[in-house]
């Protein structure tokens, strides 16, 4: 955060006509670390609400061949109409994907978050910091304008950055919570934590017995707020349940170890050696093929398919 604050702050100064006037050196690295914004938000934004947030290395050969190529036409220019193309409106495209993309993985896992202080924050962040970018990035398209934008975009920013503050002061101690637990919190008695366990003992029995007994987690789509109907219980109060007390983040890795456990059971029967694993991927819930690899191999460590072969043998 403190590195992407650096990246609006030399988009800023990178405006001022002082520094489009001085020498290309004294200007480039202003302009490398606000192109770098896009790129740094995202890394941001995958780390704070995606639970398990590798960056693939093609992701990041993504993000140094744009900036590579951004540096180098900023120290070669004036380009050719063929190299602004290459070199300016390629990676102002890939910038505006990656600011398109903040917005969509903040929003995108909103209703299955059952960490509440990270859930009541993807808002706040997706709408200031998303925007932001997208005024750098749409700064680079309309730079033909000329520079009466300038005052706009700066306000603007300055504005966003206050909203975005105001809000995170709001959650107050809670926003602590997002990535790591407040560990300056009283730690409660033994027995009062055995008290606890006791009360909400029943709560989360009947959890267990609705989701194994009828089977909800194979319906395609099952969302937090059908278990909430399922259980007579309020969503929220669910929410904290399945959060605090069987210590899952998010809905979909809860959702997700019903729907392996069965999975992995039918491909180590011998019986159903020949039922095609797409089939059981279906059965137990999942819309795709592609999605039940991908959260099959992240509890057992390989494909569906090399794990039925390793129990066969």
């Amino acid at each position: 955060m403190s590195f992407y604050a650096f990246c609006l702050i030399s988009y800023i100064v990178s405006l001022l006509p002082e520094i489009d006037a001085a020498p290309r050196l004294v200007e480039f690295p202003f302009n490398m670390l606000a192109i770098s914004a896009p790129a740094v938000l995202w890394v941001i934004t995958r780390y704070l609400f995606v639970d398990n947030p590798k960056i693939h290395k093609p992701i990041l050969a993504v993000i140094g061949g744009y900036i590579a190529l951004r540096a180098y036409g900023n120290l070669t220019g004036p380009y050719s109409d063929i190299g602004f193309w290459v070199v300016y409106v390629s990676t102002q495209t890939i910038m505006l994907f990656f600011a398109c993309h903040v917005v969509l993985m903040a929003v995108k896992g909103r209703g299955g978050d059952l960490v509440e202080s990270r859930r009541r924050f993807r808002v706040p962040f997706t709408a200031t910091m998303g925007t932001i970018v997208a005024i750098i990035v749409g700064s680079g398209f309309f730079a033909a304008l000329g520079s009466q934008l300038n005052i706009m975009f700066i306000g603007t920013i300055f504005f966003l950055v206050l909203i975005f503050n105001l809000a995170t002061f709001r959650l107050h101690k809670d926003s602590t919570q997002l990535i790591e637990p407040d560990t300056e919190q009283t730690v409660p008695s033994l027995k009062s934590r055995m008290n606890e366990m006791d009360k909400d003992k029943p709560l989360v029995d009947r959890i267990h017995h609705v989701m194994e007994d009828q089977r909800l987690y194979a319906q395609p789509g099952f969302t937090i707020g059908m278990l909430a109907s399922a259980v007579s219980m309020q969503e929220y109060r669910l929410r904290r349940l399945i959060n605090q007390k069987l210590h899952y983040r998010n809905f979909n890795q809860y959702l997700n170890q019903y729907r392996i456990a069965e999975a992995a059971k039918r491909l180590q029967d011998p019986a159903e050696g020949q039922v095609a694993i797409s089939t059981i991927a279906l059965d137990v819930g999942y819309a795709s093929l592609s999605s039940f690899n991908k959260a099959f191999k992240e509890l057992h460590g390989v494909t569906p398919s090399i794990y039925r072969s390793r129990a066969s043998q």
